[in-house]
């Protein structure tokens, strides 16, 4: 399985996903929010949840932050993209 086959994987369960890796997130219409990559609670940070851009993440108070489920895992772990994998 390659990193875009997992990625797709992951968005396949991407409620689970999201509140394992950021249970201190809410369901806010389409997205989970949370405070940042560190689970605070908050908005900063959205996973969009629906549609042609689920699993896409941004985190608004760190413009440099953001990406697919992977980075997301990756960010919220402290893990390096193949210890991710």
């Amino acid at each position: 399985m390659n990193p875009s086959e997992l990625n797709q994987t992951l968005v396949g369960m991407i409620d689970s996903v999201v509140a394992h890796l950021l249970p201190n997130g809410r369901r806010d219409g389409k997205s989970w929010c949370v405070g940042s990559v560190n689970g605070e609670p908050g908005q900063s940070l959205r996973v969009c949840l629906e549609g042609s851009r689920s699993g896409i993440w941004s985190d608004f108070s760190d413009n440099a932050k953001g990406g697919d489920l992977l980075d997301l895992w990756k960010n919220t772990k402290g893990l390096s993209f193949v210890e991710t994998l």
